[in-house]
């Protein structure tokens, strides 16, 4: 009983040991995987907002630098150095206003105006209107001190006059005796505000003092942003950089303090899109004294990254209880093994008579498939044989009938030669020959359909390998021609004779030059290449080669079987090459194919060559 108590011990403190290190395990994945997944999100947004900061200050110095020269252009006119040496002449000023016109509807800046050297507007590109500059006193803007010091300048404030905000680009006009004034171009920057605007970002252009001068939010304008002191604001106010109402003393942020490697803000506003913490990226424009400001919101990044942590610590625990559940199933399993062997040695005796007799049933079924399929196999091969033997009894008939009308044609041939001859006509004679050629074929392959038939085996006999081939080609050139085939032959100089029937050769050239010309409709380039091998001891080869479309492999061990074609419904009947097999192994030669993949086929065809003893014995 004391033991079984300190064995219930040791397990309850084992336990409660996992238990902890389970919950450490969890609470540390999930740390880890916020502060990583927070990193590499500030990490990107601040990539982001890099590049985005970039986009807008060359936006920026684009539209400032397309008015960049007009200052100079202004200090080197005639109109405005002489409106200057004498501002009273109403003619001088009136042509300093024109030519100031002039040039700012070509430039389409803001506005153009010349001031003297007491600070007083001498002319400008808008002296017609209610708002001219004309006659006002702007010594008091620091552009103008700075410009007469310094020799340009640039300032950013709002319209003294026009009320309008503007960014003025000021350079000195000087004389041979010193200074005459300052020549202003005014550039409106409310076209990249609007681009800005548009673009759904928090931007924010502060300037020297932190006021800032242009955002997306007009309600940003002229608002610190961050808390100033009160000695900058009574600094700020004798300009009037910001208006007659001066700069806002309500900053953009509450706060803004450096965490994780970047800077956050804290935002407090009405609307809801410009309120809580953001990210704060900046970039300086020291030509200008500029700083562009990009405000990211925070809260999506610290969103991921707490969803980071659940789904990792939330594997964890996964992971725990798995193995946890292991753990209990293990010591289940070891407790149901005993009786788990003996169930599986009863299940295993009484089932060993169902495994013999399942395997017998196999058997029997897997007998009694093979000869349902050895069955089909012989009903396939009885039709094929019966369409075989009708074929056959097909073309005796047709060689009988077409045999009496070629006899008779040959005996009206022979009379018409006579007649021809009398009358001493050579062009008929000449036609009358070609007919009595094509009638001798006729004749003689309609006795080959007859021997075909009968299944005779006639006398040895020898071909010419040149005249076999000719005779194939002019029987199938109406076909070649109107498939807009080429070929490929060069006749052999000497004499190739061949063992076998002519005709039988014949037929089989015919029906591969068919099937090449059939392979190759279609097809951008047709070339029927033929060719004589006699290098082969004893034998000798004809090679009939074509572009087409080639033979797909899985057919060429069927492609010499009957009935069988590649072509199309009503095409063919798959005869021909199981005939021309049949033709060349009863001459003593072969018929072999080759199809290589992307190419066309190629057809071989091999027979005995005659020697002199053998021609002399079929002589």
């Amino acid at each position: 009983m004391a033991r079984s108590s300190v064995h219930r011990g040791i397990r309850s403190r084992r336990t409660l040991l996992a238990f902890a290190l389970a919950a450490l395990a969890i609470l540390g994945t999930g740390w880890v995987a916020f502060e990583w997944t927070l990193s590499a999100g500030l990490r990107n947004a601040g990539d982001q907002a890099d590049r985005r900061l970039a986009l807008f200050d060359r936006t920026l110095e684009a539209i400032i630098e397309r008015f960049h020269y007009l200052p100079s252009s202004i200090a080197l006119a005639a109109e405005v150095r002489d409106v200057l040496a004498d501002p009273q002449d109403t003619d001088r000023r009136d042509a300093a206003n024109a030519f100031l016109s002039r040039l700012n509807d070509t430039a389409g800046a803001g506005e153009l105006f010349v001031l003297a050297r007491d600070g007083h507007v001498v002319a400008a590109s808008n002296w017609w209107a209610y708002d001219s500059f004309v006659g006002e006193n702007l010594a008091y803007r620091p552009y103008f001190e700075e410009a007469m010091f310094d020799g340009d300048a640039k300032f950013y404030a709002v319209g003294s006059v026009t009320g309008v905000a503007g960014y003025f680009l000021a350079r000195r006009i000087d004389g041979a005796n010193g200074p005459l004034g300052v020549a202003v171009t005014k550039v409106n920057l409310g076209e990249i505000e609007a681009n800005w605007w548009r673009s759904g970002e928090l931007i924010g252009i502060v300037d020297i003092n932190n006021i800032t001068i242009l955002s997306t939010r007009p309600d940003w304008r002229y608002r610190p942003i961050s808390p100033l002191p009160a000695s900058t604001y009574a600094m700020i106010a004798p300009q009037l950089r910001y208006g007659a109402q001066g700069a806002s003393d309500q900053p953009v942020a509450v706060d803004i303090w450096p965490s994780r490697g970047v800077d956050f803000a804290y935002i407090a506003d009405e609307d809801t899109d410009t309120s809580g913490i953001f990210i704060v990226d900046e970039m300086r424009l020291p030509v200008h004294q500029w700083r562009i400001i990009s405000f990211t919101p925070a809260w999506p990044l610290f969103r991921d990254a707490w969803i980071a942590a659940l789904a990792a610590a939330l594997a964890v625990a996964a992971l725990c209880l798995i193995a946890a559940l292991l753990l209990q199933r293990r010591r289940m399993l070891a407790q149901r093994l005993a009786d788990h062997e003996k169930l599986e040695q009863r299940v295993a005796e009484r089932t060993e008579d169902l495994y013999v007799t399942n395997e017998a049933l196999r058997a029997e079924i897997a007998e009694r498939i093979r000869a349902e399929a050895a069955e089909r196999a012989v009903q396939g091969h009885l039709v094929q044989a019966a369409k075989l033997a009708s074929l056959g009894q097909a073309l005796a008939g047709v060689a009988h009938e077409v045999s009496q009308p070629v006899a008779a044609l040959t005996t009206h041939l022979a009379s018409a030669k006579l007649l021809a001859a009398r009358r001493q006509d050579d062009d008929i004679t000449s036609v009358l020959g070609h007919i009595d050629r094509i009638v001798d074929r006729l004749a003689a392959l309609t006795g080959h359909l007859k021997t075909f038939a009968r299944k005779q085996s006639g006398a040895p006999m020898e071909a010419d390998a040149a005249a076999v081939i000719a005779n194939a080609l002019e029987l199938v050139d109406h076909k070649l021609r109107a498939f807009g085939i080429e070929v490929e032959y060069r006749r052999p100089r000497a004499p190739i004779r061949v063992a076998g029937n002519p005709v039988h050769i014949e037929q089989v050239l015919i029906n591969l030059f068919t099937n090449a010309a059939d392979a190759m409709a279609g097809q951008s380039v047709r070339v029927l290449s033929i060719g004589v091998d006699v290098e082969i001891e004893g034998h000798a080869g004809f090679t009939v080669s074509d572009t087409g479309t080639g033979i797909p492999a899985e057919t060429l061990t069927n492609i010499f079987d009957p009935f069988y074609s590649t072509k199309g419904p009503g095409e063919g009947l798959g005869l021909g090459l199981s005939i021309s097999y049949g033709l060349v192994r009863d001459m003593g030669g072969t018929l072999a194919v080759k199809s290589p993949a992307g190419h066309g086929a190629s057809f071989t065809l091999t027979l005995p060559m005659v020697v002199k003893a053998e021609r002399e014995q079929i002589a």
